[in-house]
């Protein structure tokens, strides 16, 4: 099934119309706006969603939060484990 869409005029400087035209073919440029629109709403819904939340992680509750160095490790950690989950998966399939 084709997602529903729909037109909309939006302008854009000459130098930004000249780079998507040499570097995006022309037939793949509409894509390339929405993939670029899509990733730059996401990062601006995060950016709302972590000034909204702010502070809800505590040091006292959440250590692994405490800074960037334990946030840091708090995340290899998380895929070192999803790493040897999925090595064991692997080794059960066989």
């Amino acid at each position: 099934m084709t997602e529903k869409t729909r037109l909309k005029a939006i302008r854009f400087p000459e130098y930004l119309v000249r780079d998507l035209s040499k570097h995006v073919r022309r037939g793949k440029q509409s894509d390339f706006i929405i993939r670029a629109t899509e990733e730059a709403l996401l990062r601006l819904k995060q950016a709302k969603a972590l000034k909204e939340y702010q502070g809800v992680f505590t040091p006292d509750e959440y250590p692994e939060f405490r800074d960037r160095e334990s946030i840091e490790a708090w995340v290899r950690n998380l895929r070192q484990e999803a790493e040897e989950r999925l090595a064991r998966w692997s080794r059960d399939e066989k």
